[in-house]
């Protein structure tokens, strides 16, 4: 025993070869600690075998980094470490604050899968900022981290980092102020040390399996953070990296409107920009916001009209479909860029449930789905039977009208788009349907509910209420005798993203039309200021009320007929008198009926 001098990439002590019984400290030059699947670095005043097992053969492999040396003493047991620590009194509080790193090292490697999760969990909103399209990873959702039995709990864990995190002001004024202090240290560390250990060695089979899987996704997130640094870069050192210029002139261009109607829409968008108080209250500031509107909508059709035929559509006017987005100034230079990369990384919904209005419209147009209610609840054929008998339209008008793509979409725009806009922003008095900074109050990757996002909402809620969106269904087969037979069917609900940054979502329709087994319709800001899992649910809840409404008739609320509207009542109009609540549940619902003004659905 003693010093021990060791020359570049000499070996210590090679795993399963060599047999525990001594342990060293390195006074000079540095140490590879390794296995197959990991390794760690030792400094100056770091023990070297304290995790291994006296009598034993070595786990790890130790390797000299560099020229490099250390002490060697005599190791039977844990209980000889403060023996070691007392003899080299001058050097105490390095070999404490040496330990304590050495632990931190092994609770990084310990952390390493999380890490990965968290970025495959950021991935689809960093694609977002970055405008990379996204791509799958199907094996990352296979993948399934083994039980783990921790023999530290993180609250120790958390002690070791923030000790580290303090190093300098320990080692200084706390390690030297006791010998007893400095062996208490390395003693608390090598606990963490050899129980993190033994965890990190029933991961390493794992790691070494989700290092092969995850290839492909870890180089995607190496070239994606290349670009966020090169984004955050330019941003901070000022340099412009939109290539968006000039949007409204080219918007007003495509849309080939009348030189009046553009002239109109160029001063009213200047006058806006220039007010400081444009959403005031005060009767200029309304008229021009509403004329803004008005405006907006005209050059929006004729807009969407031509893109129908363009294979090429330029970015300004998938901004403008997507975002209300018209003028770069309003916009403000990064929000503009993080659109830009929106618009181009967009990745259409594959089940086709989640549509942008810009899609939305393309199938009404395209006669692939039917318009939408209007505010008096009229369908797309109802509102023309009803022009018919008010003497607005004749009959031949009427079948002209039905299938007209022209016609449909007006009545789609006029409707869902005007109205829904409005009430997802939910800033009725102010509302203006252009984009606009000062709507932003959180980041716009933060709170963008792309498709995935949405889909992945439905799907956490489907987990729990699995029956949500099913609803009777009547088929017959005469060959067998059976006239009437009644099966259940899911029918998912079309979602869909209205251009505006918002904070409501609105279930619009049940069904479409009569017919119980047609998709529901629901609206949401594409970018969502709220909890975007909350208003889904909302959502979700008023599409279950009116749909029990839609198939009970009348007798939604009578328990005679069971049904979930029934006992939802049943259960408010008697909750004073049900013994299976206590006194808190009961004042809870009190509240909640007052706050509703007794509305049931509303509680619900």
């Amino acid at each position: 025993m003693g010093i021990l001098k060791l020359e570049k990439g000499q070996v210590l002590h090679k795993a399963d070869t060599d047999e525990v019984n001594s342990i060293e400290i390195l006074v000079k030059g540095s140490l590879k600690v390794s296995n197959s699947n990991t390794d760690i670095k030792l400094t100056v005043g770091a023990f070297a075998g304290a995790v291994e097992k006296p009598g034993q053969p070595y786990i790890y492999t130790y390797e000299a980094l560099e020229e490099s040396a250390v002490y060697s003493y005599p190791f039977e047991s844990l209980d000889d470490i403060p023996n070691i620590v007392k003899s080299n009194p001058k050097i105490a509080p390095i070999l404490a604050s040496t330990a304590i790193s050495s632990a931190c090292s092994v609770c990084a490697v310990f952390e390493q899968y999380e890490h990965l999760m968290a970025d495959y969990a950021d991935y689809p909103s960093l694609c977002i900022k970055v405008g990379e399209t996204q791509k799958s990873f199907p094996e990352m959702e296979e993948i399934i981290a083994p039980e783990m039995h921790r023999r530290i709990p993180q609250w120790a864990v958390d002690y070791c980092n923030s000790l580290k995190e303090n190093e300098a002001a320990l080692k200084k004024s706390y390690y030297p102020l006791s010998m007893d202090i400095a062996v208490g240290m390395v003693m608390t560390s090598f606990t963490i040390y050899n129980g993190l250990s033994e965890d990190v060695q029933e991961l390493n089979v794992y790691r070494k399996t989700l290092a092969k899987k995850t290839t492909a996704f870890r180089q995607t997130m190496k070239m994606i953070r290349a670009k966020l640094d090169d984004l955050e870069r330019s941003e901070a050192g000022g340099d412009s990296t939109t290539t968006v210029v000039n949007a409204l002139t080219t918007i007003l261009a495509y849309s080939a409107v009348p030189p009046e109607t553009a002239a109109k829409f160029e001063e009213q968008i200047a006058a806006f920009k220039a007010n400081e108080n444009r959403y005031d209250s005060y009767d200029e500031a309304r008229a021009l916001r509403r004329s803004i509107a008005t405006s907006f909508y005209e050059i929006f059709t004729p807009c969407f009209l031509k893109s129908l035929t363009d294979e090429d559509l330029p970015i300004e006017l998938k901004m403008f479909f997507m975002f209300g987005f018209v003028d770069e100034e309003l916009a403000g230079e990064k929000n503009t860029t993080i659109l830009c990369n929106m618009a181009k990384s967009y990745t259409p919904d594959p089940d086709g449930n989640v549509l942008l209005l810009y899609e939305w419209l393309k199938k009404v147009y395209m006669l692939e789905v039917d318009p939408s209610k209007n505010e008096f609840d009229q369908d797309w054929p109802t509102y023309l039977r009803e022009q018919k008998t008010s003497g607005s339209i004749n009959e031949a008008q009427l079948e002209a009208m039905m299938n007209n793509s022209i016609k449909r979409l007006e009545f789609e725009i006029h409707n869902l788009f005007t109205s829904a806009n409005t009430g997802t922003n939910g800033q009725l008095a102010s509302f203006v349907p252009i984009f606009c900074a000062t709507d932003v109050v959180r980041p716009l990757d933060k709170c963008v509910a792309t498709p995935a996002r949405v889909q992945a909402v439905f799907d956490k809620i489907l987990d729990i209420d699995f029956g949500c969106f099913y609803r009777p269904a009547l088929v017959s087969f005469p060959e067998y005798g059976i006239q009437h037979f009644v099966y259940n069917t899911e029918v998912r609900p079309y979602l869909i993203l209205m251009p505006n940054f918002g904070s409501r979502g609105l279930m619009w329709q049940e069904i479409e039309g009569v017919k119980k087994t047609t998709p529901a319709h629901m609206v949401l800001s594409i970018f969502h200021s709220e909890d975007l899992e909350t208003t889904i649910v909302r959502m979700c809840a008023q599409f279950r009320w009116e749909m029990c409404r839609r198939i009970q008739g009348v007798r939604y609320t009578d328990i005679t007929e069971p049904s979930l509207t029934a006992e939802y009542t049943n259960y408010l109009q008697f909750y004073k008198k049900n013994g299976n609540l206590s006194s808190d549940m009961k004042d809870r619902i009190k509240i909640m009926l007052q706050k509703a003004r007794n509305d049931y659905k509303n509680v619900f």
